[in-house]
């Protein structure tokens, strides 16, 4: 097997005359390098006379405008008549030298470049027959290289032999003609030297490897060339043109977008794994309320609520204390186990839970078992269906997609068609507009509208809830249970456009079941029609009845609205309905409710709102109502809202309220409101807020009503717990006073803490070892400060969703070693979080090191920390800077050469952290 490379290093050149050195190397088993060192700044140009006959075979390397003389003689070539190489030699054509080699085998010549050198590899080709050219005479036909029987005589020169069409045959040509290329694609040149074969009726064939690079679409089956390789025909791709240029061994193809391999781009984003499960921890909340009314006697009243939580999930229980200076009860509200699963995005409850309502029945309060889907385990899942956009690039091209004029994805795409998945959108009705640009600048534009809801599943995506248990009665009151049912309720994505949902209640004396549908119309908004039957027997017999609901809504940046109808049969039970016999008259016969909103003008905003309910007993109730969101300036917002029942009655109220900012946590406001008796009350009030951290608000207000003339409040944020007080006086001078402590207790991974309500969300106990009285920022604001241990109790994080807990690097002591101060924390809800904080202060001083004659000890002299073996140099004045001090005492040893010492050091840790200075302490150069 022959393999020859040729290397080329270029280099500045420097004289008119360009050297050239030519040097051979002989391995074994027949490869030959030929290595050429040329000081040419110019690529050269590979000239090659095609392998498709009998030996020997002409390449050049041709430097237009250089003019090369060779430094060195030529080296030996091996006598053997079955040697690769035939000669080497220098010639000039015209203005430009070139570099010939005879080759006695056919080979495959591939130029490459390594770093600064030019790299040719010769690799073995089949011998081939070379089809006899239309003019034998040299001159006559240019751009060709042939053989010659004097070595050193001149070459042809070189000019353009084109086919413009590749219905254009080989000139007088009966075989193929193979041809090593150069080949290049709307403009962009492949990387690697293509393998291509001229047919003798002048169609072209390119590698099926070449041709994958280029990412064309395949025509067929692939072919097979004169030599076996597997390819493709040019010549079958509908719209395709291309042009081969011999001299300078090249292939350009014109394609259109189509006749590439179509891609797709997912713009999702991956979603985050899913959380580490917590430590084991315990808490209590507590809210506790005191009031002394002003004409009746005090009550008091507490909730309460224990959470036990851990990697087996959490298990809760809460109650209602109160006193109202008769009678002190305690009830019992919930008691529940959950178990959350965020991989597989389900909830399993047992105990006390709050089920499902689905599309046309309603939620109730029981205590039994639940089982469902819960997508707010991983907050980042898009539930709904995406839009899609389609386009189309000839040329490598930059993507830039607008969702309502608003930037949100640029990317790179290859030539050919291109589809972008589910484009994160907003919710709504909306517009895409894709901006193509390719290499050129040339730009595209593509505007598709899109409507996205909430209200549909993509398709393939299940939403599933399973109940069973007992139906709580006087929640609230006592712990009573009632009826047993199951329930279970299955939603699904269809089609992207469409979403279908089934819904199955069992009682004992009551059975129902009902569908629903919701799609797209177009992109005009949502749809939605449920059915639904039940079957009960409150009365002595058995009653029947449906239920039927339609439903459209509309969402767009300016605006929205909404309709809702339904109507039921006297005989269709609700779920959860009382088993009063009387129960049926009160049900609704007939409902239609909306709403219209969004922007009217500038900053103006408004709405309006119609209802009307219809009982079967008779019962009517229909209303308007509108509302106007005025901005007056830079000064505040006026906000006018009215409503007017249209029945019998034809009350009306409304009301008018300004608010006007007073910096970042302050605002003042007035009020004027109607009540539908005919009562008029008017207000103005301060309020201060207070901060999500410790610190005080406060609100006052004044006020017309009789029964609340004066009122003001105080809220004191502590670490600890939060603390309000308020005190309203009626128009007889009567007070009354209210006052409230909230706040939690608890311990996790063996630290106890008593916080600031934690409630119903997440925390995390921060750790900055050592380290008090720092503050502990949560999304940009401080929320609590590290005790004396270094601990601090951040309540009040959102649970499956990323937190940033921060520190202040400004805020900690200058010997703090930081390694960082940022930490993402991703909670489970009504569970804990440990952050730990790689902060640790390290003992820094300066010492100053003098020798027995009162010198400071050589510059370089060596100090070494015992044991840890820390070493530091001395510099000027014999000052040494140390770090990482381990404790108040510290050894160290000195060493110069001819001298040194031990010494023991007492550093004290200053309060603020800055360095101390120890000495100049004497350095006994005999002390060894």
């Amino acid at each position: 097997m022959l393999v020859a490379t040729i290397a080329i290093t270029a280099a500045a050149c420097a004289a008119a005359a360009t050297p050239v050195t030519v040097k051979l190397v002989q391995e074994s088993g027949g490869t030959v390098q030929l290595r050429i060192d040329v000081a040419a700044s110019q690529e050269p140009v590979l000239a090659w006379s095609g392998t498709a006959g009998p030996g020997p075979y002409r390449l050049a390397l041709i430097w237009s405008d250089s003019s090369l003389h060779l430094s060195a003689p030529m080296p030996a070539l091996p006598h053997a008549p079955s040697g690769p190489l035939q000669s080497i030699a220098l010639r000039t054509v015209g203005t430009s030298d070139r570099l010939e080699v005879l080759v006695r085998e056919p080979v495959y010549p591939k130029l490459r470049r390594i770093g600064t050198t030019w790299v040719l590899d010769l690799e073995p080709a089949p011998a081939l027959t070379v089809p006899a050219p239309t003019n034998p005479n040299p001159q006559a036909t240019p751009g060709s290289v042939f053989p010659s029987t004097q070595p050193g005589a001149p070459a042809p020169q070189s000019a353009a032999n084109l086919l413009p069409q590749s219905s254009t045959p080989a000139a007088g040509g009966t075989q193929s003609e193979h041809l090593l290329v150069d080949l290049t694609v709307n403009g962009l040149r492949q990387a690697d030297i293509a393998h291509a074969e001229q047919l003798p009726d002048g169609r072209v064939l390119v590698a099926s490897d070449n041709w994958q690079a280029t990412r064309l679409v395949a025509p067929g089956a692939p072919v097979s060339m004169s030599d076996g390789t597997p390819a493709f025909v040019l010549d079958a791709v509908p719209g395709l043109h291309y042009r081969v240029d011999k001299q300078r061994m090249s292939i350009d193809v014109e394609a259109p977008a189509s006749a590439f391999m179509a891609s797709t781009m997912d713009t999702t984003q991956a979603l985050a794994a899913a959380p580490p499960r917590p430590p084991v921890g315990a808490l209590l909340n507590y809210d506790v309320t005191a009031t002394r009314p002003a004409r009746a006697p005090s009550t008091a009243g507490a909730t309460l609520e224990a959470v036990g939580f851990g990697p087996f999930g959490s298990a809760v229980t809460s109650a209602l204390a109160s006193d109202d200076g008769q009678q002190r009860r305690l009830t019992r509200l919930d008691s529940y186990w959950q178990y959350d699963m965020p991989g597989s995005m389900q909830t399993l409850v047992l105990g006390d839970t709050v089920g499902v309502a689905g599309g046309w029945s309603r939620p109730v309060r029981y205590g039994g078992l639940r089982w469902g889907r819960d997508f707010g385990l991983r907050p980042g899942f898009v539930t709904m269906p995406l839009p899609s956009v389609s386009g189309q690039a000839a040329l490598p091209s930059t993507v830039d997609l607008l969702v309502n004029d608003s930037r949100r994805l640029s990317q790179s795409v290859r030539p050919g068609p291109f589809d972008l998945t589910n484009v994160p959108v907003i919710n709504g009705a909306g517009e895409l507009n894709l901006v193509v640009t390719d290499l050129l600048g040339r730009q595209t534009v593509i505007r598709q509208s899109y409507y996205a809801s909430p209200r549909l599943l993509a398709p393939g995506l299940s939403d599933f809830s399973l109940e069973a248990g007992r139906m709580r009665t006087g929640y609230g009151v006592d712990s009573r249970y009632g009826q047993a049912f199951g329930a279970g309720t299955l939603r699904r994505g269809l089609t992207p456009r469409l979403t279908g949902e089934g819904r199955l209640e069992l009682q004992g004396d009551r059975q129902a079941g009902g569908l629903e549908v919701a799609g797209l119309p177009g992109t005009w908004g949502v749809a939605r029609l449920a059915t639904a039957a039940s079957r009960d027997h409150i009365q002595a017999s058995a009653e029947q009845g449906a239920l039927v609901q339609f439903g459209f809504e509309r969402s767009t940046p300016l605006g929205g609205g909404a309709i809702q109808y339904e109507y039921a049969t006297r005989g269709f039970a609700p779920f959860g309905e009382s088993r009063d016999p009387t129960a049926p008259a009160s049900r609704t016969r007939e409902q239609l409710l909306a709403t219209l909103g969004g922007r009217l003008w500038g900053p103006l905003n408004g709405g309006v709102s119609y209802v009307r309910r219809v009982q079967w007993d008779g019962e009517r109730t229909t209303s308007l109502g509108l509302s106007l969101n005025v901005p007056v300036g830079q000064v505040g917002t006026v906000t006018i809202a009215a409503a007017r029942r249209l029945d019998d009655s034809h009350a009306w109220s409304g009301s008018i309220n300004l608010s006007v900012p007073l910096g970042t946590d302050r605002y003042a406001g007035a009020r004027v409101e109607r009540q539908e008796d005919g009562q008029t009350t008017a207000s103005v009030l301060a309020v201060r807020n207070a901060p999500a951290g410790p610190g005080v608000g406060w609100n006052v207000e004044s006020s017309t009503d009789a029964r609340q003339r004066a009122r003001g409040g105080l809220q004191y944020n502590t670490n600890h717990g939060d603390v309000t007080a308020d005190v309203v006086a009626d128009a007889n001078a009567r007070v009354s006073t209210r006052a409230s402590v909230r706040g939690t207790l608890g311990m996790m991974a063996g630290v106890p803490f008593a916080s600031r309500p934690v409630g119903q969300g997440s925390f995390a106990v921060v750790r900055l070892d050592g380290m008090p009285r720092v503050p502990i920022k949560r999304s940009n604001q401080v929320v609590a400060t590290t005790d004396e241990r270094g601990l601090a109790f951040v309540p009040g994080l959102v649970p499956w969703n990323s937190n940033a807990i921060e520190v202040d690097p400004a805020d900690l002591p200058l010997d703090a070693e930081v390694q960082d101060v940022r930490q993402e924390v991703v909670p489970y809800a009504r569970s804990g979080a440990l952050v730990h904080f790689d902060i640790h202060r390290t003992r820094q001083a300066l010492l100053v090191l003098h020798r027995r004659d009162g010198q400071p000890v050589p510059v370089g002299t060596r100090v070494k920390l015992l044991p840890a073996n820390a070493e530091f140099e001395a510099g000027l004045r014999g000052e040494v800077w140390l770090t990482d001090i381990a404790a108040d005492q510290q050894r160290v040893h000195v060493s110069w050469p001819g001298g040194g010492c031990t010494l023991d050091l007492h550093v004290p840790r200053s309060a603020n952290g800055e360095p101390v200075t120890l000495g100049p302490l004497v350095c006994d150069a005999a002390a060894q």
